[in-house]
Parts: C-alpha cells; sequence; structure tokens
C-alpha cells in the first residue's frame, strides 16, 4: 500500500513538474516573441500577451502544490526560528492544516469560477476560457494534495533533493564561468 500511495506521489509530482517546466518554456517563448517584436521590421503576433498571462496562471497552478511538498511557501522565519524544535513541527503542522482548510473553503468557488467558462472564448486565440479557468482549480487541488501529503510526514527522498541540488550547482557554476 506505501508502494502504491508513494507512486501516486511520484505521478502527481511529475505532472506538476512537467507542467510546470511547459508553462514557463511557453512564457519565456512569447515573452522573447513580444521583445522582437519591438524591432521596427518584426511583427510580434496579438496572441502573445493573452498566451503570456494564461501561462503565467498555469505556471502557478503546477507549482505551488511542488513549492507546498518542498516546505518553500511563505514563511515567517523569524517566529518559527525562536520555537524549540516541538514548536516548529507544531507550527509546521498548523499551517499545513491552515492551508489545506482554506484551499478546501475555495474549491467550490473555483469549480463554479471554471464551468462559467464553458462558451467563453479568448479574444485573441480561439481557444476555449474552461482550459484556463481550470487553472483556478488546479491551485487549490494541488496545495490540498500535497499539503495533506506533507502533513502525514512525507517528504522528498533526500536522493532526488541532492540530485536537483547537484543540477542546480552545475548550472550556477557554469553560469559563472560564462556557460550555459
Amino acid at each position: 500500500m506505501t508502494g502504491l500511495f508513494h507512486g501516486l506521489i511520484g505521478i502527481v509530482r511529475r505532472v506538476c513538474q512537467v507542467g510546470t517546466i511547459t508553462a514557463f518554456s511557453i512564457l519565456a517563448i512569447v515573452t522573447l516573441m513580444q521583445v522582437a517584436g519591438r524591432i521596427p521590421w518584426i511583427d510580434s503576433p496579438a496572441y502573445t500577451e493573452e498566451v503570456a498571462r494564461f501561462a503565467l496562471i498555469y505556471l502557478v497552478a503546477f507549482s505551488c502544490g511542488l513549492a507546498a511538498l518542498r516546505g518553500e511557501l511563505v514563511n515567517v522565519d523569524l517566529f518559527i526560528g525562536l520555537l524549540p524544535p516541538r514548536g516548529r513541527k507544531f507550527a509546521d503542522a498548523l499551517s499545513l492544516v491552515l492551508t489545506i482548510g482554506f484551499a478546501a473553503a475555495i474549491v467550490p468557488g473555483s469549480w463554479g469560477y471554471m464551468l462559467n467558462g464553458f462558451g467563453e472564448r479568448a479574444r485573441a486565440i480561439d481557444f476555449s476560457m474552461v482550459w484556463v479557468y481550470a487553472a483556478v482549480l488546479i491551485i487549490p487541488l494541488s496545495l490540498i494534495f500535497f499539503c495533506t501529503v506533507r502533513l502525514f510526514g512525507y517528504r522528498i527522498p533526500k536522493s532526488e533533493l541532492a540530485e536537483e541540488a547537484d543540477g542546480a550547482t552545475a548550472l550556477t557554476r557554469n553560469s559563472e564561468d560564462g556557460r550555459c
């Protein structure tokens, strides 16, 4: 059963990671198109502004749950740092429970907001707005899922954190050398 639970967490994490990378890549591409459009002889498509907004919304939607899982959401470190270890655990658990509660409270409104998108089209591109409004539902659902997982003690395996840290260190080292 534990293996199945860890597998589910892994799948949801991977979906959110791919979604985050995809949204960020789209945001970067359309932003470059907008910047290039400032050059007099290059035309920027009209849809780039709208696509950039949609990508930013999805970037938040897919990454907020991952940030919650890693414990990287906004925290009051000045307060938490002064607490003894048991107090820190209690404050962390309390913040997770409150986050789950607030996220659960907005799920019905998010669902209704998403349903309002049926029949509505984006202005610059022929795109159903329900897909954009779905991000508003993804945010609380991913927060509920990842905060619950964290509340029950799941942590990202240290080997995966080490791999991510090694990748970030290599990227930082290469950028300092002038290589990308």
